[in-house]
């Protein structure tokens, strides 16, 4: 157990590193794109399309956004980069004896890194602005690890299949172009015509999404609507997720 520790962590070091390795701005651009993505739906929605942000815990479009943005960016990294894990470590799963789930875990723990880096700097921007909510950060603490075992197990799921199924990668930027118009981000829940509302509900990031929204902007900690409802879903994922990719690791090395 100890040198799968010492594993896991020398892989999210190495992934941290080695993402930006050569670039001019290095660690900068953890902060650029995450700026830029803001910017952009910032102007798109608050500017152009105007979208009310009636129900919502604040009146600045970019800190509405942003509270929604984390969990998205954060999952959407992590189980892309899961879906391929497997593939891109091929010389790895071949030469070395190891859990391959090590993988998985390393790329969902290194976009969790990302996402606490740009957390950060959100806090900082809330305390300026004067709209910090202190009293619903303790929220974190279970928001943050229902995401992990979200992201892990369908990053489980995916990374085992897609060592069969190569289209894997390809239908996700689909998938998740969909999810993400799918979940109240660039819009508050409340915006939603009725009929469709319990629709969006049965979204495990539409819960998620408003678990942080809840942490940074809605002041002392309350549970949200949906919130039993993503427990359950990322549970069920996870066990899925092992359970898939032990039952399938053992074809890797041929498929590879």
């Amino acid at each position: 157990m100890r040198h799968h520790l010492f594993l896991l962590r020398e892989l999210v070091k190495r992934d941290f590193q080695g993402r930006y390795a050569g670039s001019a701005l290095g660690l900068v651009w953890s902060f650029l794109q995450p700026l830029w993505m803001l910017l952009l739906f910032t102007f798109v929605f608050s500017t152009v399309m105007k979208i009310s942000l009636a129900g919502a815990r604040t009146g600045h479009f970019a800190v509405f956004l942003f509270s929604g943005l984390l969990p998205w960016m954060a999952v959407q990294e992590g189980v892309s980069r899961a879906s391929t894990a497997v593939t891109d470590n091929s010389s790895l799963v071949k030469k070395l004896r190891f859990p391959a789930e090590i993988l998985v875990v390393a790329v969902v723990l290194a976009a969790l890194l990302h996402e606490a880096i740009a957390a950060l700097i959100f806090l900082g921007v809330l305390g300026f602005l004067g709209e910090l909510a202190w009293g619903g950060l303790p929220l974190l603490l279970l928001a943050v690890p229902l995401q992990v075992a979200l992201t892990l197990g369908l990053g489980l799921l995916l990374g085992a299949v897609n060592v069969f199924f190569r289209d894997i990668a390809q239908v996700l930027g689909m998938v998740f172009t969909g999810w993400f118009y799918l979940t109240p981000i660039v819009y508050p829940a409340a915006a939603v015509p009725a009929r469709f509302r319990g629709w969006i509900a049965l979204n495990p990031l539409t819960a998620l999404v408003e678990l942080y929204r809840q942490s940074f902007l809605g002041g002392a900690p309350a549970l949200v609507p949906g919130t039993g409802a993503l427990a359950l879903a990322a549970a069920v994922l996870l066990c899925a997720g092992f359970l898939l990719f032990r039952r399938l690791k053992a074809a890797f090395v041929d498929e590879i």
